[in-house]
């Protein structure tokens, strides 16, 4: 599974277009499935399609989606706007398409359809990075002392944490895939 000839990098490149392109999709796909799991607070499809951004493509990429994703949610969100929350939010994001990218070279993942617990296991350190900064950054714009907001914001947290774990898993090796058949990246 770790063969770096398996690796993206050893793949065809992937040309300005089709990076462009694939940076478009991924980012309406993350936009639309959040307003399509809206009534699920905290569970959302959003981190694991900026992170896979960032394996395809690279971090900058990755991070770009993050923030884009976040600059068209945040903005037109039923739930409200808030400048510090939205820089927080889209700062944050760009951790997971950063990520993605980082690993792609380290990390030969998603070559088969089975889930992998290393995944699981970033999915739910990133988002635990993500959690914090931007629930300090919630409690600060609310005035509410750091540790009230931190300790208010657990349950929701470990929702999201979880999610991601298993979305990373579960969701990331056929997403990759997926997008390797598409772009004819074949292994």
């Amino acid at each position: 599974m770790d063969d770096p000839s398996n690796s993206l990098s050893a793949q065809t490149k992937i040309n300005p277009t089709q990076k462009a392109t694939i940076m478009a999709i991924m980012t309406a796909a993350a936009v639309a499935t959040n307003y399509m799991l809206i009534g699920a607070i905290n569970i959302k499809f959003m981190d694991l399609i900026v992170f896979t951004t960032g394996y395809v493509l690279g971090p900058l990429p990755g991070a770009g989606v993050g923030a884009m994703v976040w600059a068209v949610y945040g903005t037109l969100n039923p739930y409200g706007f808030s400048l510090p929350v939205l820089a927080a939010t889209m700062l944050g994001e760009t951790i997971y398409g950063y990520a993605g990218g980082a690993i792609r070279n380290r990390m030969n993942v998603g070559m088969t359809l089975k889930p992998d617990i290393r995944l699981a296991v970033i999915g739910f350190m990133l988002t635990f990075v993500y959690d914090l900064f931007t629930n300090i950054v919630s409690a600060i714009t609310a005035g509410v002392p750091i540790m009230i907001g931190l300790i208010a914001g657990v349950p929701f947290s470990l929702v999201h944490e979880v999610s991601n774990a298993a979305f990373f898993a579960f969701g990331f090796p056929p997403l990759v895939r997926g997008i390797r058949q598409v772009l004819r990246m074949n292994e």
